[in-house]
């Protein structure tokens, strides 16, 4: 962190406080060039969140005013004149399809079509991986957001970990194109490994592959069947939605389809 912070030279404060519709919370009180820190209390985000549930998603700007003063928070702030505002990097509890309590649609969620398309395409072609599993599993881990970064610290638009990254060769993780290239590398290893099984190579992106050679197929974790599950829903979508016939395509087709 104190790399991170080197180059703040006068007041710095933060705050925090989960994304919902709730007030902000009190200013916090300190000397100029100390921390303060303030946090609300968890709120639900969908009707269906439990007691205790987290907050799925956010993101960290900095706010760097006129007077010096520099701010990091969660809240969402507003532009003004006087200072400038950085979002720094979103955050998610976990990736997006392994949210056991997900209130997405998954056979009906829009799908992305356009987003790092060429490059999808190539990784797709240089590592042996159907382009629409490849943009599968991409929606499912981070619904096509290269700035993704989980609590367990996986990264980028393919939840690559560091340690699967580096050998990847991937330099940086929230780079798209490195991203999404390590990513599709390790998708083709997986498949080389159970014989072109989509299935068993999401189950093993998943919980890893040792877990699927264990169990001889899915690993009995809830977690990692829905996952599985949904992956296969987006991979039937985007197969039939990337293999249209072009006459049936419109010239006027826009980034997504239902």
């Amino acid at each position: 962190m104190r790399g991170a912070f080197a180059d703040v030279q006068t007041s710095v404060r933060t705050t925090g406080r989960a994304l919902a519709d709730a007030p902000p919370p009190a200013a916090p009180r300190g000397k100029p060039g100390d921390w303060a820190y303030s946090e609300s209390r968890p709120v639900a985000t969908t009707a269906s969140a439990r007691p205790g549930d987290r907050v799925l998603r956010g993101a960290v700007y900095r706010v760097k005013r006129a007077d010096g003063s520099v701010e990091y928070t969660n809240i969402p702030p507003a532009s003004g004149k006087g200072r400038a505002v950085t979002m720094l990097f979103t955050y998610i509890a976990t990736c997006m399809a392994c949210d056991l309590h997900s209130p997405i649609h998954w056979n009906s969620v829009r799908l992305n079509l356009e987003d790092y398309a060429s490059v999808t395409r190539r990784a797709s072609v240089d590592y042996g991986v159907d382009e629409a599993f490849l943009r599968a599993i991409i929606h499912a881990e981070s619904a096509f957001n290269p700035h993704a970064l989980s609590i367990k610290g996986a990264q980028g638009l393919m939840q690559l970990m560091p340690a699967t990254a580096s050998d990847m060769g991937v330099l940086d993780a929230f780079n798209a194109e490195q991203n999404i290239r390590g990513g599709a590398r390790y998708l083709g290893q997986l498949l080389q490994t159970f014989k072109g099984d989509e299935r068993l190579a999401a189950a093993a992106y998943n919980a890893g592959p040792g877990a699927v050679e264990r169990y001889k197929g899915v690993p009995p974790y809830a977690e990692t069947r829905v996952y599985v599950a949904r992956v296969e829903e987006l991979r039937q979508r985007y197969g039939k939605a990337l293999h249209r016939p072009l006459a049936s395509s419109g010239a006027g087709s826009g980034s997504a389809v239902q």
